[in-house]
């Protein structure tokens, strides 16, 4: 059995200001074709299927053509849930009848959990859920936190189970030890949104969603597939891809096949002038620009945004000076202000003043001296 895993699509999502469904639109054909390639036999989608709970028309049309296509036209059953973005019960609409087609949409949880019968597995849906749906939906008071709520799920699941048969589950969550980025909804405050990876044991391949890293843990069989996409500068240095599982009496062989986005999501740094004279390659990027120059400068958005029309973000790099720590107020105090100024010219600009910057305050201070003499 062979079946390609995918998350965090996030359709519908708006990175500063500028809306990614066009790109969603072309990495999500890639994807098609490398089903196509693969010649799978399902494809697991591990939630966040939009961006919002509420989203845009354009968003739900694309997922209905891509699921149309992989589902009817390509013939494959699809196991996806929802996330921490999705709406539940928008996503459990017409599952029932979904099914007929091999279209498993977990958008609730349930009690049981839902499971699929697939050729020599059991896939089981967990949709992302809270503490307090499930101390609820098990009445069980004592599920208090995000793993509790996991390790009572799981449990349930393996009182079920038939362990003659591969066990997999498709869940979004944050397992503890993995590495999130800044497109990420946070959980919960501080950490106690956190699973641990015992609560999947027994499991032959757990398929998650919600961290956007490709590699956010290292496990033998419990995996992240990332976003297709990058969707904020803190994924820039990542390389996305989709999963390509293949079980086969209880063995699990796991590889990544590579994305190529339209359009890339980069930072780069440079002065102005360096960056409007040597024009950089793929120039239609999603850029962050990081701009070195220590002078004032004029409308620079508006210039780069001649080479460069998706910039999403500029900074100014902050020039570093180096201070000893281990200075006394009193030690200031006794400085010129001259010297007082230059230190602090020095901290907000990067660079010391020149002579004739000098001379001027120098100047200044001795009339600003004189003045209050008098």
């Amino acid at each position: 059995m062979k079946l390609l895993h995918t998350a965090d699509l996030h359709l519908g999502k708006i990175v500063s200001g500028v809306s990614m469904l066009e790109d969603q639109a072309y990495i999500l054909n890639q994807i098609t074709e490398i089903i196509k390639k693969e010649q799978v036999d399902g494809i697991i989608v591990a939630g966040d299927l939009y961006d919002r709970s509420v989203p845009p028309a354009s968003a739900v049309l694309l997922l209905n053509d891509i699921f149309y296509e992989w589902n009817v036209t390509l013939g494959l059953p699809i196991f996806a849930i929802s996330g921490n973005h999705d709406s539940a019960e928008r996503l459990q609409f017409g599952s029932a009848w979904y099914e007929k087609s091999s279209l498993y949409l977990a958008g609730k949880m349930t009690d049981p959990i839902q499971k699929v019968s697939f050729q020599d597995a059991e896939i089981w849906l967990v949709p992302f859920h809270e503490p307090a749906t499930v101390r609820k939906l098990f009445q069980d008071e004592t599920v208090r936190t995000y793993e509790e709520a996991m390790q009572k799920i799981t449990d349930t699941i393996r009182a079920r189970a038939d362990q003659t048969k591969t066990q997999i589950l498709v869940g979004h969550a944050f397992v503890s030890g993995g590495i999130p980025s800044d497109s990420e909804r946070s959980l919960a405050i501080g950490n106690v949104d956190r699973v641990s990876t015992k609560c999947f044991a027994d499991f032959d391949y757990v398929a998650l969603g919600h961290l956007h890293h490709p590699h956010a843990i290292t496990h033998p069989t419990i995996h992240y597939s990332g976003s297709p996409l990058k969707y904020s500068f803190s994924e820039s240095k990542d390389k996305k891809s989709v999963r390509i599982v293949t079980l086969q009496e209880k063995n699990c062989d796991v590889r990544e096949v590579f994305l190529k986005p339209m359009r890339d999501m980069r930072i780069v740094s440079g002065s102005l002038e360096e960056l409007t004279t040597t024009i950089l390659d793929k120039k239609e990027d999603y850029l962050q620009v990081k701009l070195t120059d220590a002078h004032a400068l004029l409308d620079p958005m508006g210039q780069l945004r001649k080479f460069y029309p998706n910039i999403l973000h500029l900074e100014r790099v902050r020039h570093q000076m180096e201070t000893d720590r281990d200075v006394k107020f009193e030690d200031l105090m006794k400085k010129e202000d001259v010297a007082l100024f230059d230190q602090f010219f020095e901290f907000a600009n990067g660079q010391k003043m020149t002579t004739a910057q000098r001379e001027k305050m120098e100047l200044i201070f001795k009339e600003a001296r004189e003045g209050g003499q008098g």
